[in-house]
């Protein structure tokens, strides 16, 4: 706790970063990635491995873009920053460890900003709530870029605003997990229906509180949203995540995360499709109409 303490004295960040609490996320993110280290290898390893296949599936390879690229722990960025022209990575805050890893690649370039749209809507004073919707997301190079991922960001995209939200405008918890409801949908649409190259998400989706083989508690970390459907099933994965063995948050029990990696792949052949009751899924949906992004900013 000294340790974190100390780091977040000593990181230079924009006061919206502090006051949101990304500065604090990321760097106790950061102390447990450590402490953590052994149990974690198998989960970062299958994540960058899912990512390095989806890129494999591009057609052209001229732009890739990382959304949630965090500390890059699960993020194979020497592999792609070899395989793609230019490669984005885009998160409210880049620690000073992922700056470094980034100056290392010419091709590689960081982004800065909100992807969510909330912040953007905060500005123009028409904050989401009870009874005003999620905005559009913010999502950079979307419809450009040739593989758009969703580094397992998914579950935590909401989370600083409800927070912040709850101190100060009374949401209950109902209202914090409609947002976040929201956020999650908006974001995936994004991904699933209006990227136009390979779109790839990662996220946690349930959390089990286990104690040897027993399972004492599980929890709905996408708040009962469902991720939208695959066109072919081919490459989709799940795994396990030790996410914290005890006793990191308990004496006696562990946490694992249930992880889901999911490939959005444009122009699959009709043999391909999911089927149901016979019937091929319509994956298809409208695609969202949002404001040109404008909270987005290139950090070189």
């Amino acid at each position: 706790m000294i340790g974190e303490f100390l780091r977040y004295l000593t990181t230079f960040a924009p006061e919206r970063t502090r006051k949101f609490g990304y500065l604090k996320r990321l760097i106790a993110l950061e102390f447990r990635a450590k402490r953590c280290a052994s149990a974690w290898v198998s989960h970062q390893r299958a994540a960058r491995n899912f990512i390095v296949k989806a890129s494999d599936l591009c057609e052209h390879q001229r732009i890739a873009v990382v959304l949630g690229s965090g500390l890059l722990l699960e993020v194979p960025l020497k592999t792609l920053a070899e395989k793609f022209e230019r490669v984005y990575l885009v998160d409210i805050f880049h620690m000073p460890q992922a700056r470094r890893e980034a100056k290392k690649h010419f091709n590689v370039k960081l982004l800065t900003g909100d992807i969510t749209g909330v912040f953007q809507a905060m500005k123009e004073n028409h904050p989401p709530g009870p009874h005003v919707p999620a905005p559009p997301p913010r999502i950079p190079h979307l419809k450009e870029a040739d593989l758009i991922v969703s580094c397992n960001c998914l579950t935590q995209l909401a989370g600083p605003f409800t927070d912040y939200f709850e101190q100060t405008r009374g949401f209950s918890d109902l209202d914090s997990d409609k947002l976040a409801y929201q956020i999650m949908e908006q974001h995936c649409k994004a991904i699933a229906n209006d990227a136009t190259g390979i779109g790839v998400i990662i996220t946690d989706t349930e959390r089990f509180v286990m104690q040897d083989d027993k399972i004492v508690s599980r929890t709905d970390l996408l708040k009962a949203y469902r991720l939208p459907p695959t066109p072919s099933i081919v490459h989709n994965e799940e795994w396990d995540w030790l996410f914290a063995p005890h006793p990191e948050e308990h004496p006696s029990h562990d946490y694992i995360h249930t992880v889901s990696g999911k490939v959005y792949q444009r122009n699959v052949a009709e043999q391909d499709l999911p089927k149901e009751d016979g019937l091929a899924v319509d994956v298809e949906s409208p695609p969202l109409d949002g404001p040109t992004l404008g909270d987005i900013i290139p950090e070189r």
